[in-house]
């Protein structure tokens, strides 16, 4: 949708249609903050269902800045919106009941869960030589769970 919205956007530029351009870009943000909406319910629904009493994030401020992207991936990352979906998630959350806490995402995704050595994942999918698989994401959400919490008041799940 993202994809779509740009290259439209572009050919419209091209053609100095900025109203439309602007209707466009309204469309692509009431459709970005209903995807917001639904991946938070899934989440929280999902803490719910399993009777989950802590959602734990990784707390993303200035990640624009610290993150190195590649050219083709980075007008996603700066239309992605990383706050609003938290901050969705935490609202949805604390009316369920449930508490929401924020870790540093430094090396979340590079640390092995096992022996806590420190490597880069290859692609997607992290080796350690304790012996230790798995896809990096799951790395990264092991890694939070027991991650120190960002201002110091934590709970276990």
């Amino acid at each position: 949708m993202k994809r779509k919205a740009r290259s439209i956007r572009k050919k419209l530029g091209k053609q100095k249609k900025v109203n439309a351009i602007r209707r466009l870009d309204d469309k692509e943000q009431r459709w970005m903050k209903d995807k917001d909406h639904k991946v938070s319910r899934q989440i929280v629904n999902f803490a719910v269902d399993n009777k989950v009493s802590v959602i734990r994030l990784e707390q993303l401020a200035n990640i624009r800045q610290t993150t190195r992207t590649s050219r083709k991936n980075e007008k996603n990352l700066h239309t992605w919106s990383f706050y609003r979906l938290s901050s969705y998630i935490e609202y949805k959350a604390n009316l369920a009941g449930i508490k929401v806490e924020y870790v540093n995402p430094a090396y979340t995704s590079q640390t092995c869960p096992k022996c806590s050595e420190k490597n880069k994942a290859i692609d997607r999918r992290y080796m350690c030589a304790c012996g230790f698989k798995k896809h990096r994401d799951v790395v990264g959400a092991m890694n939070i769970r027991y991650a120190p919490v960002v201002g110091g008041n934590s709970q276990s799940a």
